[in-house]
């Protein structure tokens, strides 16, 4: 994957401070701000078709019950994801990813999370490996994963594809101890940015790994992790973070 120098700024969710997350106008907003990629959700609907959405059950974002499996896709993009944020987002629809990149075009880097629960994690990873190659996407996009499992299955069927490691404090001991991260060997580690310390980031750099720290929402703890060297600092306000990278290089 090719990566801008210095540290970048990946939208969460697209800029979803602003706008309703996980949506095109999220994305969009992101390249607006000058975002240098986006961050975004990916589950498998009921008929086997790839969709964007973060929580497993719905009824946060949308007016809907039940688990996203459990629904078909058409089903699903009927749903109005978009009025919950604001009246001025009705009628925005779940993505698919296809959608996303033919948005984005080259502007944006994009980073696919696999949502750690699904049940369907198998059935995922051979759908986006068909992704990459139609949409030749392994110089300008990643796959990131709490699950080892699912970077496992992603990496055995297409090693070009690059991967992720996401873990965090509420995380079991087992995968905060780090064993998975070593035997799997990601181009990056995703840890949540409390964990982050100038020896974590030496040691990852020391291995060749990438630091991405997330989710950060204000400019004194991204300033901190520049100055770290954290490679990509994700948050849900990414204007905030371009400001704050800003100022970091103005000051050096």
């Amino acid at each position: 994957m090719n990566w801008p120098e210095g540290t970048c700024v990946f939208a969460h969710r697209g800029a979803s401070g602003y706008a309703p997350e996980n949506t095109l106008a999220a994305f969009e907003l992101a390249a607006e701000m000058g975002a240098h990629g986006i961050e975004f959700d990916v589950q498998i609907t009921k008929d086997g078709r790839l969709i964007i959405h973060h929580d497993r059950v719905l009824g946060r974002t949308e007016d809907a019950t039940g688990a996203v499996e459990d629904w078909t896709f058409a089903d699903l993009r009927a749903l109005d994801v978009g009025s919950w944020f604001g009246n001025e987002y009705a009628g925005e629809r779940m993505p698919t990813p296809e959608e996303i990149v033919e948005a984005v075009g080259d502007r944006l880097l994009l980073n696919f999370e696999l949502i750690n629960d699904s049940l369907h994690l198998n059935g995922v990873a051979p759908l986006l490996a068909d992704l990459f190659r139609r949409m030749n996407l392994f110089n300008r996009a990643m796959i990131s994963s709490f699950n080892p499992r699912s970077l496992w299955r992603v990496k055995k069927l297409e090693p070009r594809i690059a991967i992720g490691a996401l873990w965090g404090a509420f995380e079991p001991w087992y995968l905060r101890s780090g064993w998975w991260r070593r035997l799997l060997q990601p181009q990056a580690l995703h840890p949540e940015h409390t964990l982050i310390t100038p020896d974590l980031v030496r040691r990852a750099h020391a291995r060749g790994q990438r630091v991405h720290a997330w989710t950060v929402n204000d400019e004194e703890t991204a300033r901190r992790l520049c100055g770290m060297g954290v490679d990509m600092i994700m948050g849900d306000y990414p204007d905030r973070l371009l400001n704050a990278m800003r100022e970091v290089k103005s000051q050096a």
